[in-house]
């Protein structure tokens, strides 16, 4: 066997013998360090779809809940419950005034916050001797004047979730600001409204 051939034979033979320890040490370690990046890569990717997809969701449905509102209150004739003129302590909390686009009956609307959740409650007012008649709320009996007409409920409906406060002020402009909340992020949407006759 001549000098090349047997250098050929030694390099094959150390071909064939496979990783040292420290190359294998050294590849496991890589493919760790690119499985942890990539783990890391898709987990972040994925916080960010949950929290883009929570505001999303939340600003919505602000969105439904000022709309209906809006809609409502722009009707409506009159407003019921005394708003202060400016965003002073306290702020109410709710909204009632009459509902503008039944005509057939009188009716009032609420809004308001009960938990994380806004509710609409539909509202009628009679005098105990004309259960059947509805009147305003502040209408006087002729029969008995100093007793006020008795309320009852017609409707309560969810309209909205995820509100973490809401609040109604101005006159003769209504100013709402909504602030919502889901998986700690939040969103505070806010509009104002004239009514039809105020």
């Amino acid at each position: 066997m001549t000098k090349a051939m047997k250098k050929s034979a030694q390099s094959i033979r150390r071909n064939q013998d496979g990783l040292t320890l420290i190359e294998l040490i050294i590849s496991i370690s890589i493919s760790a360090l690119i499985f942890i990046l990539l783990t890391q890569v898709y987990i972040l990717a994925q916080n960010t779809y949950a929290e883009t997809d929570a505001k999303a969701e939340i600003t919505q449905n602000g969105r439904v809940i000022l709309d209906r509102m809006v809609r409502e209150i722009r009707q409506s004739p009159y407003i019921d419950n005394q708003l202060p003129s400016g965003a002073v302590e306290p702020i109410p909390s709710q909204i009632i005034f009459q509902d503008g686009h039944d005509t057939s009956r009188i009716s009032y609307i609420r809004y308001y916050l009960e938990g994380d959740k806004i509710y609409r409650r539909v509202i009628a007012y009679s005098f105990p001797s004309q259960r059947d008649y509805y009147v305003h709320s502040y209408d006087i009996d002729k029969n008995e004047p100093h007793n006020p007409p008795d309320s009852f409920i017609l409707d309560t409906r969810i309209v909205g979730e995820y509100v973490s406060d809401i609040e109604f002020y101005g006159d003769p402009l209504i100013n709402i600001n909504l602030y919502l909340m889901r998986n700690n992020q939040t969103a505070t949407i806010s509009t104002a409204v004239y009514g039809r006759n105020f």
